[in-house]
């Protein structure tokens, strides 16, 4: 993994091209924290996830990455049952929350091949940019597996439940443009141009209101499971929260005076 923060944007590299940047457990709890840190800080107001190189942007977990057995007592099978349970939670499924829930937007630039949880890792994501070779894979089928890293729970939400179902089924590749169509990207770019395209978006975003748009991918990323009425419950408070906020103050104020704002972050 590679970290660095730039120009208040977060930029966050997997480096593993030898395993097709498929992640190692210690990988994936990196992503996760660090996505985790940036949260209740000032140093970054966006983050990008993207990979190195020019072929993978993530090929799933590197199931030849060495696992620490838990200790067990003689005769216990291996695995009991809730180990493989518990290891899920502890594993894709902290790691998509992170992106979910990280209180500044995080944008996928998506470099390369997507697959398994490769694939969910850009789709949590709060913008996809994909390079225009790159292509999404829900590649469990083809190994007789289950879809993980909360594919069930994104997938239907970006292309529907039939569509989501079609293409978890066959595993068949999507390619770039294929996915602006589906909507599981906003935008495909020249694979030249998607460092300059990423960096315009996040510098955007890094300039924004951040607490305003906090608040706003808050709202979003509940709007599908909630009811109603708890709907414009969670809308007032984050209008509330939101009300206090110098950003919001100074997009009063600017508005009032005929001139662009100057965000400050908080």
């Amino acid at each position: 993994m590679r970290f660095e923060i730039r120009d208040e944007v977060a930029w966050i590299t997997i480096d593993n091209t030898d395993r097709g940047n498929a992640l190692t457990p210690g990988m994936r709890d990196r992503i996760a924290g660090l996505l985790d840190g940036l949260n209740g800080r000032f140093e970054a107001r966006a983050a990008v996830i993207t990979a190195s190189g020019d072929r993978h942007f993530c090929t799933g977990a590197d199931l030849s990455a060495p696992r620490e057995p838990a200790p067990r007592p003689e005769g216990a099978p291996q695995p009991a049952v809730g180990e493989v349970r518990r290891m899920m939670l502890d594993g894709q499924l902290r790691l998509m929350p992170a992106i979910l829930d990280c209180e500044v937007p995080v944008i996928a630039a998506v470099n390369g091949t997507a697959a398994g949880i490769g694939c969910h890792l850009a789709l949590c994501c709060d913008l996809v940019i994909m390079a225009d070779h790159a292509r999404f894979i829900e590649i469990f089928a083809r190994r007789g597996l289950v879809p993980d890293g909360l594919g069930a729970w994104i997938l239907p939400r970006l292309v529907g439940l039939q569509k989501a179902k079609e293409l978890l089924f066959f595993a068949e590749d999507i390619p770039a443009d294929e996915a602006l169509r589906l909507g599981l990207c906003n935008k495909v770019v020249p694979a030249t141009d998607l460092v300059d395209a990423t960096s315009d978006w996040a510098g955007r975003l890094a300039s924004g209101p951040t607490r305003s748009l906090m608040l706003t991918k808050w709202l979003v990323n509940r709007s599908l499971d909630v009811d109603r009425r708890t709907m414009a419950d969670n809308e007032a408070w984050a209008v509330e929260l939101n009300s206090g906020t110098l950003d919001a103050q100074e997009g009063v104020a600017s508005f009032r005076e005929r001139r662009q704002p100057s965000w400050r972050g908080f």
